[in-house]
């Protein structure tokens, strides 16, 4: 620190000394600290065991992990008073910037603000990372503004964790020399500064007549004074306050709406009838998540798609699609441990899977939101849910929640749907287990022989359809099981007079001769130069 500015502040603390800590609203202010971390502590137990066991928790955080106001109305609301408010009235979702920006609900900001205060606690030296990625989350500067969180990380880390705000940052800056912003996302460093500067002026701090309270509260207490009573007005350096109505870097996108897409068009692209199609869309509502099962070529992808893109239809939801695969693991759906080069060095942090970042989006958004699990049997599926199974089991319960390893608290948004595929005739995987067949509901579609007329008489493709449905017909009877019976999606080509060799003898065969592996006069029946001639016209 300059030579001028310690001599300005002990000149200040001084006046300071002599003029607020035994007044009573100075004797008020120093007995709040401690009164006020004692019941920040409380707090976060309070809320933390509740999260644990599946409560939600979302009014608690808001309402007791962050400072407001001591008022007549907050106290009756179970607010955390505090002598360094954050807000002054009504939740933070109350204000008009919230209701703007509405695409963060209550839920999503609640979960941000314990799952930094957890990180912190359990690990102070996650403070910049935890900082940036809580900051960065926020599309609006309301609620990553400094003196938000930095009360309750003192309450329950005094000795880590300053409580900064809009005051005590000017004072930091101004005789720092620094240029600290008001937002959340310059914390860590401000933090550091700030006790190297308590620790350069503790000696000033400690003359005669100074309380005797801890050198960070009489240092927070100096700037209140300073900066709320003195009204000191700051030479330089000063940060301007957070403005409302000024938002992050990057801009919000406005989200729009779906095209409509009824069941009457639905009906005309997949073949299915709409009172079939009505009752699936009913089932993947009631139930939240449905698989559509069946053997191979039945256009299983196809419908997933097409039942998502109606139950998105008129809305602001979107639908996504991933594939399972034997190697997919909980990590790559929920979240898991990631590699991470910064600034050339490696490190591993835990990375949210597809599955997180869908909710995460679906939260924002009022509409329904699908995503498409493709070949849902192919991965270990009792692995790749883990703990998803409880919130799986009552989706309309809203006060199921789930502690991820992270420490995060996660729910399954109430407008998301999950519509997974499944090919019955991949017997290399085991079936899906009683406990998660119990939570899906399931549409088993098999070869359906209309669509396939319907297409080729759509458009006109010439083909002799109706020889070949009886063909199949064959086919599907000699193989005698429903699971392998063969699809029509194989056939559902514009070019099929063109193409029916090829795929008959690159596609059918080698699929019939491994069903037929046994049998090789049952697969005769069936090869190309035996059975073109039941095509041709």
């Amino acid at each position: 620190m300059l030579a001028e500015k310690k001599a300005e502040f002990v000149r200040l603390f001084q006046e300071f000394v002599s003029s607020y800590p035994y007044t009573p609203d100075g004797l008020r202010h120093r007995a709040a600290y401690d009164e006020q971390r004692q019941q920040g502590r409380r707090n976060f137990e309070a809320i933390a065991s509740a999260a644990e066991s599946g409560k939600d928790v979302t009014e608690s955080v808001i309402w007791q992990l962050l400072p407001y106001e001591d008022s007549h109305t907050n106290r009756q609301k179970g607010a955390w008073v505090h002598i360094n408010p954050c807000t002054t009235q009504g939740l933070l979702w109350t204000s008009k910037l919230y209701k703007d920006l509405s695409l963060i609900t209550p839920v999503i900001i609640s979960q941000l603000i314990i799952y930094l205060v957890c990180c912190c606690n359990d690990d102070p030296s996650q403070l910049s990372s935890a900082c940036r990625n809580f900051s960065e989350e926020m599309p609006a500067s309301l609620f990553g503004e400094i003196g938000i969180l930095t009360p309750i990380l003192n309450a329950l880390r005094p000795d880590d964790f300053l409580a900064i705000n809009h005051k005590s940052i000017q004072v930091i800056n101004y005789f720092a020399n620094t240029s600290y912003s008001k937002k959340l996302i310059d914390y860590s460093s401000a933090n550091f500064t700030g006790h190297e500067l308590i620790e350069e002026l503790t000696k000033e701090m400690h003359q005669n007549g100074a309380p005797s309270i801890r050198d960070d509260d009489l240092f927070d207490m100096f700037c209140h004074w300073l900066v709320e009573i003195k009204k000191y007005d700051f030479p330089c350096n000063e940060v301007p306050l957070v403005d409302e109505e000024i938002v992050f870097e990057y801009a919000l996108e406005e989200v729009k709406l779906q095209p409509e897409y009824s069941l009457n068009q639905c009906a005309e692209e997949t073949g299915f009838q709409t009172t079939q199609l009505t009752q699936w869309i009913h089932t993947i509502n009631r139930k939240g998540q449905t698989i559509i099962q069946g053997p191979p070529g039945t256009g299983k992808t196809f419908l997933a798609q097409k039942l998502a893109q109606h139950l998105i239809g008129g809305g602001d939801g979107f639908s996504d699609i991933i594939q399972f695969h034997p190697a997919y693991t909980y990590e790559d759906f929920i979240e898991g441990l990631r590699p991470i080069t910064q600034n050339g060095q490696l490190t591993y942090s835990i990375v949210p899977g597809r599955f997180l970042e869908f909710c995460k989006q679906a939260e924002a958004r009022e509409d329904i939101c699908v995503l498409i699990i493709d070949e849902i049997n192919r991965a270990n599926l009792s692995q790749v849910f883990g703990e998803l199974m409880y919130l799986l089991d009552d989706r309309q319960n809203t006060q199921r929640f789930i502690k991820l390893a992270s420490g995060q608290l996660f729910r399954i948004p109430t407008n998301v749907r999950i519509i997974g595929t499944m090919n019955t005739a991949d017997r290399s995987i085991a079936l899906v287990d009683n406990a998660l067949r119990r939570r899906f509901a399931f549409i088993p579609i098999y070869p359906n022989y209309e669509v396939l007329q319907h297409y080729h008489q759509k458009w006109h493709t010439g083909f002799p359809v109706e020889k070949l449905i009886s063909l199949l017909e064959d086919v599907n009877r000699t193989i005698n099981n429903k699971h392998y019976e063969l699809g029509i999606s194989f056939f559902l080509t514009k070019t099929l007079a063109e193409d029916i060799q090829d795929i008959w003898q690159m596609e059918i065969e080698p699929y019939l001769e491994e069903y037929f592996f046994d049998n090789q006069a049952k697969m005769d029946e069936f090869l190309w130069n035996k059975i073109k001639y039941k095509l041709s016209n």
